[in-house]
């Protein structure tokens, strides 16, 4: 079978780190690629931006994308599939696509509420609020680049039926 890499976004508290992280369990020599980590190893991209409902804002996509990009490239000429996930702007898709082709495009987008109340369950260090999660919905569902993914309303799904549902997507059942 050809190793897959699987683009797996969303909003926030929408379930894609949980998910990643169990679905790369699941399967052989797959690696889980957390956009987190490389967005927040470049600190001078953020930038206080008071039009942002959580009021902060990061500008350097084009770098995470190269930097996801680059990673994922190495993982699969290793013979691993590959899952990035996160919150992640076009703009850093666009170069990802630049290095490795996409094979599997998954937006998990459950409901407005019980994101917003799976959010509000989260530490307050990386709680969003309510306006965050409203906004980063809006963004999903109102982008044009979204329209190409397989949406998942994973509202009433445990993380495991999401987990099983990313496999039929991917092949692996």
């Amino acid at each position: 079978m050809k190793k897959f890499v699987l683009a797996l976004t969303g909003p926030t508290g929408s379930g894609k780190t949980t998910v990643a992280e169990k679905l790369s369990k699941q399967l052989d020599k797959c690696v889980n690629i957390d956009a987190d980590h490389i967005k927040h190893s470049i600190p001078s991209g953020f930038y206080k931006d008071e039009s942002n409902p959580g009021g902060w804002s990061f500008n350097r996509w084009k770098l995470v994308g190269k930097s996801l990009g680059l990673l994922a490239k190495n993982f699969q000429v290793e013979g691993y599939d590959v899952i990035i996930n996160g919150y992640i702007e076009v703009e850093a898709w666009d170069e990802i696509e630049k290095i490795i082709s996409i094979s599997h495009k998954v937006l998990l987008l459950p409901e407005l509420v019980k994101n917003q109340k799976r959010d509000n369950g989260r530490s307050d260090e990386i709680k969003m609020g309510k306006e965050s999660v409203k906004a980063h919905q809006d963004y999903f569902r109102s982008n044009d680049y979204y329209h190409g993914f397989t949406k998942l309303d994973s509202s009433n799904d445990t993380i495991e039926e999401t987990v099983e549902n990313i496999k039929k997507i991917i092949g692996y059942l």
